[in-house]
């Protein structure tokens, strides 16, 4: 397939896949917030896992004494290549020739609505990686002869289940568990979450927990389930943080898939601007510079090249156009024991 400018240039589509990918975070894939977006000129991602954990404190000393020593926390340095992923669509003859009658606009509209629409697939892609990273501590990918896994080393205290599934609200202890679970990211982490994430199915078994009833003067035999008023004011007075709903469905195969199964919590930092891509300590998504971008039939000046990139393809025979939405990235969680998942259901 040859790069073709007939109707749109390939700075420009790319300009506009960009944006719209920028605009996902807001709109649909939400988990950028806890994994933001990082452009890097590289083919690789580089990072230290590990994290400073409690703060060692120093120790007095006598006037004309030597300083105590100090100590480093163990890291790890971690590399590896970041995976490319693409997505293509094909204008073909009989689009084209129903198009004979309509000027190039109308051409040039439909190829921007495709790389906008494979611009989406490949968001998609991450956000599925993404939630992969917070729910397991790793990346796992076998599809297209790619297999692959990216590990973080997450601590084996930070995936747990409680002993009453969430799903019996009756017997269950929520809050206790969450107040257990708080403290273990504590004292892992010294400082407390930021954010709890679930599922509307789970905080719907917060709102008709019996714990939770009881604790708002309700019995088993009053209404069915709390207000999020008030359960929001339970949480608080026991200092525990915000709730994210996430409820996210994509399409893989055919078959709706959630990035964050319905059945999971987690316990994460505080939320940040998706494309702060140093803003959360947890880690970030990292977004490498595609073959494509160094094409130099793109346009792309040299801090440009990192990220998605979308051109448009012709072929002779047959006769078609192909828009193509590429990347290369991966989501990478640099201080893993900063997330937190538990099995509730």
């Amino acid at each position: 397939m040859l790069l073709n400018a007939d109707y749109i240039e390939p700075v420009e589509l790319t300009g506009y896949a960009r944006e719209a990918a920028a605009n996902l975070p807001d709109n649909q894939f939400t988990l950028a917030r806890w994994l933001p977006n990082r452009p890097i000129d590289d083919l690789e991602y580089r990072f230290t896992r590990g994290g400073e954990g409690l703060i060692e404190a120093a120790t007095f000393r006598a006037y004309d004494a030597e300083s105590p020593i100090g100590s480093r926390p163990g890291l790890t340095r971690v590399s590896g290549e970041l995976p490319p992923i693409s997505r293509k669509i094909r204008l073909g003859e009989y689009d084209r020739l129903r198009q004979r009658s309509a000027n190039a606009g109308a051409i040039r509209d439909s190829l921007m609505t495709d790389a906008e629409r494979m611009t989406r697939s490949v968001a998609a892609r991450m956000e599925l990686a993404r939630g992969d990273a917070l729910v397991n501590g790793s990346v796992t990918i076998n599809e297209n002869g790619v297999v692959a896994t990216v590990s973080f080393g997450r601590s084996g205290s930070h995936s747990v289940a409680p002993g009453t599934v969430w799903s019996t609200i009756a017997t269950a202890t929520p809050l206790a568990d969450l107040l257990s679970w708080r403290q273990t990211y504590i004292t892992t982490n010294g400082e407390a979450p930021g954010a709890m994430v679930m599922s509307s199915t789970v905080l719907g078994y917060l709102l008709r927990n019996a714990e939770i009833r009881a604790l708002v003067g309700s019995t088993l035999g009053a209404p069915s389930r709390v207000s999020q008023a008030a359960l929001r004011g339970i949480l608080d007075d026991h200092e525990l943080p915000p709730w994210y709903i996430v409820d996210e469905q994509i399409n893989v195969n055919g078959s709706a898939t959630r990035p964050i199964p319905v059945d999971k919590f987690l316990y994460l930092p505080a939320p940040v601007d998706p494309n702060d891509g140093e803003g959360s300590q947890l880690g970030a998504t990292l977004w490498g510079t595609t073959a494509e971008s160094l094409d130099p039939r793109y346009g792309l000046d040299e801090g440009e090249r990192p990220g998605i990139v979308a051109g448009v393809y012709s072929t002779e025979d047959p006769i078609a156009l192909w828009t193509k939405s590429a990347g290369i990235g991966l989501p990478v969680e640099a201080n893993p024991d900063l997330s937190f998942v538990a099995d509730v259901a």
